[in-house]
């Protein structure tokens, strides 16, 4: 019995090397991205840890990956930043830049973990950013046509502000449903940040992230929409080009 659980295993870890070595070459960016999800799905169903997957190097490096440019973040960025990391293995956390011309400091939003973990958060990432850029601008354009109120910079991010704080609310209870979703019908465990990466993170990285305000809701309407649009897209290189094109 022992030795069958064994090859199934085996077979299990070769199939999703294979999934992640077809991602990591693949130049299409939507097969790409499907492969590094089918690799992550069978490995939370099947309770397969990274370290177990075997790569060309013969071990797994950890790595700090940088997502955004130093800037000054808004609120939103640090947040989907977050929702990233509770999901796809990866620690998040804040880098900070001093700008010695005006004495301000600049960050940029990172991810610290096994290499192949933190490529997949980037590019989930980053399409999530382009989608909450390019709708949120849709929205609020269609609010102004729809509704008569004036078109000031105040009104604009209240209402571009309800509209993110649903959107990632919907982002991230789309996240989760998939991972209560796969856990009822396999009964398996949530992919948990390797202890490895943990210890690397609290050694190096504490004490870089500091705390920021989420604005409050002010239009309903806004925010309904938002959760609407981030609960439901598909987050693929072609839905975003899509949504560029209205």
């Amino acid at each position: 019995m022992g030795s069958q659980v064994n090859t199934k295993n085996d077979y299990i870890i070769k199939k999703i090397t294979r999934l992640l070595a077809l991602a990591e070459d693949n130049s299409n960016e939507h097969e790409a991205q499907s492969a590094f999800l089918m690799a992550q799905k069978l490995m939370l169903k099947n309770n397969i840890a990274m370290d177990e997957i075997q790569v060309s190097d013969g071990k797994r490096n950890i790595e700090e990956g940088q997502v955004t440019t130093h800037k000054r973040l808004h609120w939103w960025e640090r947040k989907l930043g977050i929702i990233m990391a509770n999901n796809f293995r990866v620690k998040n956390f804040i880098n900070w830049k001093k700008n010695s011309s005006r004495g301000n400091r600049k960050s940029a939003v990172c991810f610290m973990g096994y290499d192949k973990d933190v490529q997949l958060a980037k590019e989930m990432y980053l399409l999530a950013y382009e989608a909450i850029t390019l709708l949120s601008k849709n929205f609020i354009d269609g609010y102004y046509k729809e509704n008569d109120i004036e078109r000031t910079q105040y009104n604009t991010l209240s209402i571009k502000n309800s509209y993110i704080n649903g959107f990632l609310s919907g982002l991230e209870e789309k996240f989760e449903e998939q991972i209560e979703q796969i856990k009822a019908e396999e009964n398996a465990l949530m992919v948990l940040v390797p202890k490895e990466v943990e210890d690397k993170f609290e050694e190096e990285i504490t004490g870089k992230s500091k705390s920021f305000k989420i604005p409050s809701i002010s239009e309903i309407q806004a925010y309904q929409t938002g959760y609407e649009d981030g609960n439901k897209i598909d987050y693929t290189r072609s839905t975003i080009d899509e949504y560029a094109e209205f």
